[in-house]
């Protein structure tokens, strides 16, 4: 499966969970399977998708325990960085 593939998927996976239809657990497994998927990126790219990974997890922790969440900041970063890696392996990788 190609990277651009696999950002797509994503892409959809995220949708689906921006419009509550895929739990926070389960978006996260799916971000975890999608950074394991993608191939010959640099190691930097991976580092970025986790981090985007933490921060949706992160936040979903503090809403559970009542705290001010920022989660709405968080999903925006990670669909700003799906497009832009969208277009990169779009570009060179189709």
């Amino acid at each position: 499966m190609s990277n651009l593939s696999v950002l797509e998927r994503l892409e959809k996976a995220f949708v689906t969970y921006d419009q509550d239809a895929m739990s926070r657990t389960e978006f996260v497994k799916f971000l975890k399977r999608s950074i394991e998927a993608l191939e010959g990126v640099p190691y930097s790219v991976q580092m970025e998708l986790r981090k985007h990974e933490y921060d949706i997890e992160i936040e979903g922790y503090s809403e559970a325990e009542g705290f001010e969440s920022n989660s709405i900041a968080a999903k925006n970063a990670l669909k700003v960085w799906i497009q832009q890696m969208k277009q990169l392996y779009g570009a060179s990788n189709s």
